[in-house]
């Protein structure tokens, strides 16, 4: 079994690392990865790319694919622009190609605090939606990364009610630290 890469923002210079030695995860869905979609695809391993789904580019949306930090573009996002993130369409693509997954990384990609009670029924809620917002666009998803790589129990059990079998978290390995 292959060790697992996280990559957030990606740029040119990453095809010069062992990439197929890994499986490859891709968090947030930054549109920055798209003008290497093609390249990706010819490499000899799995690619999953963890899509937080109330944060997409409309498809009517001016998108930028140009290199910005995931730290950048979240706040942007949470302000409402979402030109650095993929479409819907660039998702189906990537959903239909060989050797290329869309995993969940929830709906609103929040950080989670309060009680437990008050957490779980959060975390379900957004876990639905997640979920019905692939459904609607008939992607089933098999894998999960937990948002902000923190392993919340409450998610796994949440997310399992939906038959996703492959969770992921800290245990990654950052991009940042084989360059």
């Amino acid at each position: 079994m292959k060790s697992v890469l996280m990559i957030h923002e990606f740029k040119e210079e990453f095809f010069d690392l062992p990439l197929e030695g890994f499986t490859l995860t891709f968090d947030d869905g930054l549109a920055s990865v798209i003008p290497f979609l093609d390249r990706l695809k010819t490499l000899n391993t799995e690619k999953i790319f963890f899509i937080s789904t109330d944060i997409v580019c409309p498809e009517c949306t001016f998108q930028d694919t140009s290199y910005i930090t995931c730290t950048e573009a979240h706040r942007k996002a949470f302000k409402g622009d979402f030109s650095n993130y993929m479409k819907w369409s660039q998702i189906q693509k990537i959903h239909e190609s060989t050797n290329m997954f869309i995993g969940g990384h929830s709906h609103k990609h929040k950080e989670h605090s309060g009680s437990l009670r008050q957490n779980y029924l959060t975390i379900e809620a957004d876990t639905d939606k997640m979920i019905e917002e692939f459904q609607k666009r008939f992607i089933h998803i098999d894998h999960f990364c937990y948002p902000y790589n923190k392993d919340y129990p409450l998610y796994e059990g949440i997310v399992k009610r939906y038959h996703v079998k492959h969770f992921y978290g800290n245990e990654r390995i950052d991009i940042k630290d084989i360059i």
